[in-house]
């Protein structure tokens, strides 16, 4: 499938692990950023999703989430941590994250529901 795909993470085994997930799922324009500024300086290349890492070096999850919902309130971001910590989560739906996905327990089909009920949504909004 040709829908770009970012994933923003500094953790390199994470970005693999999740880049091989999407690949098996038929994904094959996936861009990969280790820090959040990298990804907001691309997004006028209009990724269809973007996995977003919580803990970064630079800056952290929730501060580019809202820079990507300023560019465009549409973007379906799909916020990713190591932490199970509800509070985290709150502020990321709250700051319009499409969903909240757990490092430790991702599996390809949790991520494939993720992305057909986003591409479901994206579908009813055009």
């Amino acid at each position: 499938m040709n829908k770009r795909i970012f994933l923003v993470d500094d953790d390199p085994f994470w970005t693999a692990m999740l880049s091989r997930i999407l690949t098996d799922l038929g994904y094959d324009n996936i861009y990969t950023f280790d820090n959040g500024t990298d990804c907001v300086n691309n997004l006028h290349l209009n990724p269809c999703m973007i996995f977003l890492d919580y803990k970064m070096e630079d800056v952290n999850g929730l501060e580019v989430l809202q820079q990507i919902k300023a560019y465009y309130s549409g973007m379906k971001v799909v916020f990713c941590t190591a932490h199970e910590d509800l509070s985290v989560a709150v502020s990321a739906i709250e700051n319009g994250s499409f969903d909240y996905l757990l490092k430790d327990n991702v599996t390809p089909e949790e991520v494939s529901k993720i992305i057909t009920e986003a591409e479901v949504i994206l579908e009813v909004e055009e």
